[in-house]
Order: structure tokens, then sequence, then C-alpha cells
């Protein structure tokens, strides 16, 4: 009986995690991949729950001001006057500063 159960809880942890990086990596795919950011940082901040950036686009050809959310690493490296990039279709994240870039790439535990 002892077996039973532990080869059940076994089973169903494995379906649970299994569940969860199909839902993230179909949250990469679809809503992640498609975004497209370059914009220098013109602040941060945290709303509520969310780490938040907000810059204008580099080529200052579009006087917009973008806002993208991060996670806490991210939040943590950028700074005002880095430049955040990410290409559309890709799942690296670029945070340039004067001397370093940072490499961030997404993807699903």
């Amino acid at each position: 009986m002892r077996k039973i159960k532990y080869s059940l809880g076994i089973v169903s942890l494995v379906l649970f995690v299994y569940s969860c990086t199909n839902v993230c990596q179909e949250w990469l795919e679809k809503q992640f991949r498609p975004l497209e950011y370059n914009m220098v940082v013109t602040g941060k901040y945290i709303d509520v729950k969310f780490y938040k950036a907000i810059g204008r686009e580099v080529s200052g050809k579009i006087d917009t001001t973008e806002e993208c959310v991060l996670n806490e690493d991210e939040y943590k490296i950028i700074e005002i006057g880095d430049t955040f990039r990410k290409e559309k279709g890709k799942l690296d994240i670029y945070i340039i500063k004067k001397d370093t870039t940072y490499v961030i790439p997404s993807f699903c535990n």
C-alpha cells in the first residue's frame, strides 16, 4: 500500500512539473518571443508585484516612452542610462552598459 501511495505521489509531482514547464514554454513562444525592445532606460520602479523599466526608443526617431516588465535579477542589474534590448523572434535580453553587456537568456526550468 505504501508503494502505491509513493508511486502515485511521484507520478503526480512529475505531471505537475511537466504541466508548469509546458505552460511556461507556451508563454515564452506566444507572448515573449514576439516582443521587441530597444530603449534607453530613463527610470525603473516596482508596481505592486512587477519590476518595471521605462525608457525612450534608442534611435530617437520615435518619440514614445516604452515600458517593460523585468524579473528581479534584471531589475537589480539595470540602471538609468543603460540600453535594454530584446529582438523580435529571439529569447535573449541584452542590458548594455557603457563598459559591459549582459546577455540574459529566457528559458523554462
